[in-house]
C-alpha cells in the first residue's frame, strides 16, 4: 500500500521543481517511459534508481526508499528522524574561548558567556559532591 505513494512523491518533487519527465529522465539516465510508469505507480523503481533520483534532487534517499520499500527502509528512516531530534552540546565546548554562544541567532556578549559558564561550572561541582 505505501509503495504506491512513491510515484506520487516523485511526481510532486518533479513538479515542484518545474521539470518535465523528459528533463529528469535525461538527467538521471533513465527512460521517460520508465519514469512515467514509476510516477503512475505501475512499477516501483529499483533501489539504485531511487538513489540516483535522490542524488539528482539533492534529498535523502531514505525519503523515497521508505515509501518504495517500507519493510526495509521505513524503520531506518524513523530511526534517522529520531536521531535528528537529539542535539548534543559538549560542556567543554561552552568553556572553549573559540565558542560563540548565541540565543535566537544572536551572539551573546562575553559577560553573558562568562555567567553561563560560571553557572554550569557550579552545577558540575555541586553534582560531583
Amino acid at each position: 500500500m505505501m509503495a504506491q505513494a512513491v510515484g506520487s512523491a516523485m511526481r510532486q518533487i518533479r513538479k515542484n521543481r518545474g521539470e518535465s519527465i523528459v528533463d529528469v529522465a535525461e538527467a538521471t539516465h533513465t527512460s521517460p517511459a520508465s519514469f512515467t510508469k514509476w510516477e503512475n505507480d505501475q512499477t516501483v523503481p529499483s533501489e539504485r534508481s531511487i538513489r540516483k533520483l535522490a542524488e539528482y534532487y539533492n534529498i535523502d534517499p531514505l525519503e523515497l526508499l521508505a515509501l518504495a520499500y517500507p519493510d526495509k527502509y521505513a524503520p531506518l528512516q524513523a530511526e534517522k528522524l529520531e536521531e535528528a531530534k537529539i542535539k548534543t552540546i559538549r560542556v567543554e565546548d561552552i568553556f572553549d574561548n573559540d565558542t560563540v554562544l548565541s540565543y535566537n541567532d544572536k551572539p551573546l556578549s562575553a559577560t553573558a558567556k562568562a555567567m553561563i559558564s560560571a553557572f554550569i561550572s557550579g552545577m558540575i561541582v555541586n553534582r560531583a559532591e
